[in-house]
């Protein structure tokens, strides 16, 4: 009995505890922004103004301490704006509301969905393992050599699939041999914290790489300007590779081994690799992958928009019948859920007309284009540590525009692309949190390499994205 009764003491305090700890983080927020809206709020703001005060801070808040789920911000800034802006009962100027719940039907929404399908086939087809496979048998057992493919297939994976998923692919290889050259041993870590810093620079090459580029194309859409997905990849793919690059210097510098020789082979077999499926789900993927980022490349040519090329995979893998309806439940759905809500924040604040008070407290500050955009590129990549780099880049992106709205397409890229450059924690992005799980690394293993590419991230991103846009 009296172990039944410790052991339901466990229980209840395993389940309870942090739900006591959850909710006291959500109501302390919500006071704090209570008060925040009472004390700082300007005296000339309209209903609706104060409204949408309260929600920035509250969801600012939100996302700091996690006191909920990052996507459950998304949902309850939504349901927010359509009852508080919507509803008469709350004696506000009635809105129309709709445009913010059709933030769930953006072309950002459509395009993210495809990437994600995309990366679902080739996750279920087991043709990531299969790439991995044939790297690994084609690089040189050279540690450097090692190190360098290793980075590559992660920094060109992620800019298909999620940077979470191509980490947790590649660790599920590499792992198992860091664990057998011990943690004594400099070069299991210079694997463990190469891999996920490629994965999540790697992220800057494309639209769908990360939400944060979708949100800054997102944004501009609003604003009228238009960036297509091969632009964006002129942007971005060059600051990936440089960073990707300086990251593997480092590593080696840092973590130098006396070996010469690194036997490193994929525990995936054959049988594995099939997973139930045939050629010819196989090769369906592999055309739909190549048609769809060939058609998203190719869009100043024949002008279709990337919101209806994403179409491609959705329809092609489900009737092909490469997706079925569990896979599709598998999908990250809350990552669309934050993005749509942060959509329509940025939406509120600029409807509202309180963007335009924010940019015109801020325009008091006098700095020449490149200290402004520099100032907002690391205030973003500072934020992106310590929560969501989507969460940062709703918050600053739409203001950057509106600050700076002759350079709006430089200072939404600059910043999306410097959200990504957020790696000082093991819990500045889920790669780093993949790595850390491993139990092989310490927090202050991340520190230094989050630390040069936090300072030299945004440097290269602003300098690179300036050269293209003004020129050359």
């Amino acid at each position: 009995m009296p172990d039944s009764r410790r052991y339901a003491q466990f229980l209840l305090g395993k389940v309870f505890y942090p739900f006591v700890a959850r909710l006291s983080s959500f109501t302390g927020v919500i006071a704090l922004c209570f008060l925040i809206t009472w004390l700082f709020a300007p005296e000339d703001l309209t209903q609706n103004q104060v409204y949408v005060f309260f929600l920035l801070f509250l969801a600012v808040g939100l996302w700091f301490t996690e006191a909920i789920p990052p996507f459950a911000v998304g949902i309850l800034i939504l349901v927010y704006l359509v009852y508080f802006l919507g509803s008469p009962v709350m004696e506000s100027e009635a809105m129309d509301v709709s445009k913010y719940v059709n933030t769930w039907s953006s072309p950002v929404i459509w395009l993210l969905l495809g990437g994600f399908f995309l990366a679902e086939s080739l996750k279920k087809c087991k043709l990531d393992t299969a790439i991995l496979r044939w790297v690994l048998s084609k690089i040189s057992p050279r540690p450097a050599i090692v190190l360098l493919g290793l980075m590559t297939l992660s920094l060109f994976g992620s800019m298909i699939m999620s940077n979470t998923a191509t980490t947790a692919m590649i660790l599920a290889t590499v792992v198992p041999l860091c664990r057998n050259l011990g943690m004594q041993e400099p070069f299991s870590k210079a694997i463990l914290l190469g891999v996920p810093t490629a994965a999540a620079v790697g992220g800057m090459g494309t639209i769908i790489g990360t939400p944060s580029n979708a949100i800054a194309v997102g944004a501009l859409n609003t604003a009228g300007d238009d960036v297509s997905f091969g632009m964006w990849m002129v942007y971005g793919m060059v600051p990936a590779i440089l960073l990707t690059f300086l990251t593997w210097r480092f590593l080696l510098y840092r973590f130098k081994t006396e070996r010469r020789k690194i036997e490193l082979s994929p525990s995936v077999s054959e049988d594995e690799a099939d997973h139930g499926l045939g050629r010819d789900a196989k090769r369906i993927s592999v055309v739909t992958l190549l048609l769809t980022v060939g058609l998203w490349i190719t869009t100043p040519i024949h002008e279709f928009p990337v919101s209806a090329i994403a179409a491609l995979p959705l329809v092609s893998l489900t009737v092909s019948g490469v997706i079925n309806a569990e896979d599709l439940q598998r999908m990250p759905w809350d990552t669309l859920m934050l993005v749509s809500g942060g959509l329509a924040l940025g939406l509120s604040l600029q409807e509202t007309g309180l963007a335009e008070i924010f940019v015109d407290s801020i325009r008091d500050i006098t700095l020449p284009l490149i200290p402004m955009i520099a100032l907002l590129c690391f205030m973003t990549m500072v934020l992106s540590n310590i929560m969501s780099n989507t969460a940062a880049s709703t918050i600053i992106v739409p203001l950057a525009i509106l600050i700076l709205p002759e350079n709006a397409e430089f200072a939404a890229v600059a910043i999306a692309l410097s959200a990504s450059t957020a790696l000082f924690l093991p819990v500045s992005t889920p790669p780093n949190a993949l790595a850390y799980g491993t139990g092989l690394l310490e927090q202050s293993d991340f520190r230094s390499t989050g630390l040069i590419i936090g300072v030299a991230g945004p440097l290269v991103v602003i300098t690179w994205v300036y050269l293209i846009k003004y020129v050359l």
